[in-house]
């Protein structure tokens, strides 16, 4: 680290040159309109970001958001590990190792409990050998093939396709939260956050209700699609632990892709989870997703909190990746 250089927490008006860097780093572009979703409209409180400047040209960043997380039916507060950034003309200088410490040190300083992510490739062996980062493991995805027998036969009457989410997922979420150890609630700011004003990417968003209208459940899609490749991806599902409800809300799934022709669906969902079973006894097949997920926690002190830097206790689905 060169004494010259000057690190400062990010200022209003900073984006611009972030997306320039973004862009240089990656190779594509980041929107605008995505960024200030993702770091100033969150639900969760703004993003912490450090950068790190030589004569007034950005050279390196680092980026976290607050997160809410439930652990063992106790509010915790967290962030999510985001876009980590160097210059190439300033590479091997420690410059992602000492932005990172900044950004947790802040972390730590403003009470939050532990930083979490998923590391790319590239980031990986940094957060693991310099950073101190655990509880490594591959991602478990569950895929299946669709033709179009799977399509079923009749539609659910009491399943319904929604603009946003209201005030009865709560009461869903307040109903199922006991049966996950570590997991975002998904309330309806949270989801309404994530799905339905996502800036660049439509979800077409389903709710079933019971006979007195309340939710047993509810499920996310996306179309994703890299040139010729077209996948499904079911991105979030929650429900009671009642099979007809899972059923149902799959055969929707299978109803969107197939309709659009799309063979391929695939999701995220814990080995231990009541939607596994279901899946796996429809047909999906079980396959590592090479996505690594990893925890840092601040407070070493609370012998409690190492449970979080185990895979296994983890809820997690597409939803919780960014890039998805």
């Amino acid at each position: 680290m060169k004494d010259s250089w000057v690190c400062r927490d990010y200022q209003s008006g900073d984006e611009h040159q972030i997306l320039s860097l973004y862009e240089k780093v990656n190779n594509r572009k980041m929107a605008l309109d995505y960024w200030r979703w993702r770091y100033a409209r969150s639900p969760f409180g703004k993003g912490i970001i450090k950068l790190l400047l030589a004569d007034g040209q950005l050279i390196g960043h680092y980026a976290v958001t607050p997160m809410d997380i439930l652990f063992n039916n106790k509010p915790l507060r967290a962030v999510f590990s985001l876009h980590t950034m160097t210059h190439p003309d300033f590479q091997k200088q420690g410059i992602f190792t000492f932005l990172a410490e900044e950004v947790y040190k802040k972390c730590q300083s403003e009470g939050f409990s532990f930083v979490y992510g998923f590391p790319n490739e590239n980031s990986y062996h940094g957060f693991k050998n310099k950073l101190g980062w655990t509880g490594f493991g591959k991602m478990n995805s569950l895929e299946k093939h669709l033709d179009a027998e799977t399509n079923s036969s009749s539609k659910a009457e009491n399943i319904h396709e929604i603009d946003g989410f209201d005030y009865r997922v709560n009461v869903l979420w307040d109903k199922v939260k006991a049966g996950y150890r570590v997991i975002v609630p998904r309330t309806k700011d949270y989801l309404n956050w994530r799905f339905a004003e996502h800036p660049t990417i439509e979800y077409p968003k389903y709710i079933i209700t019971s006979a007195d209208s309340e939710l047993s459940g509810y499920m996310v899609l996306k179309v994703y699609r890299d040139g010729n490749r077209v996948k499904g991806h079911i991105v979030d599902m929650l429900s009671v632990d009642d099979e007809h409800t899972v059923k149902s809300l799959l055969n929707t799934a299978y109803d969107y892709f197939t309709e659009r022709k799309i063979g391929n669906l695939s999701c995220w969902m814990p080995e231990n989870c009541f939607c596994a079973r279901i899946l796996k006894e429809e047909g999906f097949i079980s396959k590592e997703f090479d996505v690594s997920f990893g925890v840092r926690t601040f407070k070493k002190v609370e012998k409690s909190l190492n449970s979080v830097e185990q895979l296994d206790n983890w809820h997690l689905t597409m939803s919780d990746v960014d890039v998805f």
